[in-house]
């Protein structure tokens, strides 16, 4: 018969499938989502001795990422976001990124922040609290705020979305003030 062919392996596969979906589902559900306001965070600057919370960015649009430097994606999406910080940074635009404290050491993401030359404020979740709270499931995990502290973009990595819509954030009246 055909069910005595598939494997365990693949059964095993497709219920983890299954499960990071509705986990994935309930983080955007349970306010984390685009069009919710996200809970405030501070955390210390890699690095520094002082802190940055995200609420001090409001009424600026706002490029949030969490990261890790041994992850391979997070790596990958480098180019794209110093890209994004040197044609929007000047506009207004805050970068911040959120390095997580699982497999890594504050030493080593400011090692890592230096040899890659990252222009962006890094910020260090050393016990993940603010991912966790955050419902980060997987990295990099991108987020695009606006100005009134809404979530306009989530995503596993970057798109084409993101630049696209940080235009037009810049382009809108309640942006005014800020160079399109």
């Amino acid at each position: 018969m055909m069910f005595e062919r598939i494997s365990f392996n693949k059964v095993v596969s497709v219920a983890v499938l299954a499960f990071l979906f509705m986990v994935s589902s309930l983080a955007v559900e349970t306010g984390y989502g685009v069009g919710k306001q996200p809970p405030d965070f501070k955390l210390k600057v890699v690095g520094g001795n002082n802190t940055v919370n995200l609420a001090q960015f409001r009424g600026k649009p706002v490029v949030l990422v969490y990261w890790a430097g041994w992850c391979g994606p997070c790596r990958k999406e480098i180019p794209a976001l110093k890209e994004l910080y040197s044609k929007y940074s000047s506009k207004g635009v805050q970068f911040v990124s959120v390095a997580i404290g699982y497999r890594q050491t504050e030493e080593d993401v400011a090692k890592f922040a230096a040899a890659q030359q990252l222009p962006y404020v890094i910020l260090w979740d050393k016990d993940n609290k603010v991912s966790e709270e955050w419902a980060v499931r997987s990295i990099p995990t991108n987020f695009v705020i606006d100005l009134d502290g809404v979530i306009r973009y989530r995503s596993f990595g970057i798109s084409p979305e993101v630049e696209t819509l940080l235009q037009s954030m810049l382009k809108s009246e309640n942006c005014r003030g800020f160079a399109p």
